[in-house]
């Protein structure tokens, strides 16, 4: 097993914990349904629905910075590709067919940018934003099981059957 295979295996089994979180967090932040500006008020009002909040947040951000940065970069080398920056990176993805859309993988950093470097002051503009984060964690879970099924195809496994 190559150096990069090595590295792409670990880095996947960070997403794989981060998505435990995100989607533990996720299911306890929008377990009522419908967010809305009265939803967000009603959440930030008490320490343990900001408390909820922020985790959320913070878990969709890392979650994200972990597939862009790190896990798809280290799949393309491990896969033999060329690496660059994370817009490079997105484009070789979605022609290579790993991707779907980079654009809305774009969109998605956007959106982490705003969540995490502004307060957002609108309650109804960050309901809208939760909604779509909501929307997006999902395919962040879906982003890692795709990367986790194609590695399974592509690169070497131990005697174990475990990812090295």
């Amino acid at each position: 097993m190559s150096e990069a295979q090595k590295r792409f295996w670990q880095t996947l089994r960070l997403v794989e914990k981060e998505g435990v979180y995100l989607r533990d967090v996720a299911g306890r932040l929008f377990a009522d349904p419908g967010i809305t500006a009265e939803w967000i008020e009603r959440l930030i009002a008490t320490p343990e629905g900001r408390d909820r909040l922020e985790a959320f947040v913070g878990k969709f951000s890392r979650m994200q910075d972990t597939l862009i940065d790190k896990l798809l970069p280290n799949f393309l080398a491990a896969a033999g590709e060329k690496t660059g920056t994370a817009l490079d990176n997105l484009n070789r993805a979605e022609r290579l067919g790993l991707l779907a859309d980079a654009d809305q993988w774009l969109a998605m950093r956007q959106l982490r940018n705003r969540l995490v470097h502004e307060y957002v002051e609108d309650r109804a503009d960050l309901a809208a934003a939760l909604t779509l984060a909501c929307a997006m964690a999902d395919g962040l879970l879906a982003a890692c099981r795709d990367f986790q099924n194609l590695a399974e195809m592509k690169f070497t496994r131990d005697q174990a059957g475990k990812n090295v």
